[in-house]
């Protein structure tokens, strides 16, 4: 087994649980209204700053031009493909990225995002690798499991944001991050505190899905 795969496997139950939230049901059902859509997407709008910046910390952080090179790749993915999906819903609300920025954090993002940026402060890249990297599979995990549940929720207005993170392109850049960081941090000295990392960052994860979702 990967690496990723055993430290994926040990938080399962919070993907599962993230799957399960208020949200995501209400989204599948086609009972979630706009209003809590959209303070969902800002609020998401908001992690992502911080998001990138844990990207940007672990571009200082590289041993080699590879590795540099290979976070910047996921700057570009969120700055093109993200980004334009979010940005269309921004507008329907009535919103910029500069009204965003205006915009108080919620309790479970603010939570979230201080989490990110301490590890990318203090933590080694294997460590920062571990604490963005529920995001990004949490989300695939979340949008597959809702598509298998409610495959016509690509026919309502949420349609654009599932067939993004159940597009084959972003199920394979998952995969290639996934073997990065089983490669990168093989040799790191305590898997069990990777463990540990990634299952904080998928307890936020769940904490943002149920903060969207009025459960928080």
């Amino acid at each position: 087994m990967k690496l990723m795969d055993e430290i994926t496997t040990a938080s399962l139950d919070l993907y599962k649980a993230a799957a399960d939230t208020l949200f995501i049901k209400e989204m599948g059902e086609g009972t979630l209204s706009k209003e809590k859509f959209y303070s969902y997407i800002v609020q998401d709008s908001i992690y992502l700053r911080d998001y990138m910046k844990s990207f940007a910390a672990a571009m200082f952080k590289s041993r080699s031009l590879k590795e540099m090179q290979f976070f910047y790749s996921i700057l570009s993915f969120v700055e093109d493909s993200e980004n334009e999906t979010r940005l269309n819903y921004l507008k329907d609300a009535g919103l910029t990225d500069d009204d965003v920025e205006k915009i108080e954090k919620k309790k479970a993002c603010k939570d979230y995002t201080e989490f990110l940026i301490n590890t990318a402060i203090n933590g080694s890249l294997e460590e920062i690798l571990m604490a963005v990297m529920p995001c990004m599979t949490g989300y695939e995990y979340v949008f597959r499991t809702l598509k298998e549940r409610y495959p016509e929720v690509l026919d309502t207005y949420y349609g654009p944001l599932v067939r993004d993170y159940t597009h084959p392109a972003y199920s394979e850049s998952c995969r290639v991050w996934e073997d990065y960081c089983s490669k990168t941090c093989e040799n790191y000295p305590d898997k069990e505190k990777l463990k540990r990392i990634f299952r904080e960052a998928s307890q936020h994860e769940l904490s943002f899905w149920k903060m969207a979702g009025g459960e928080l």
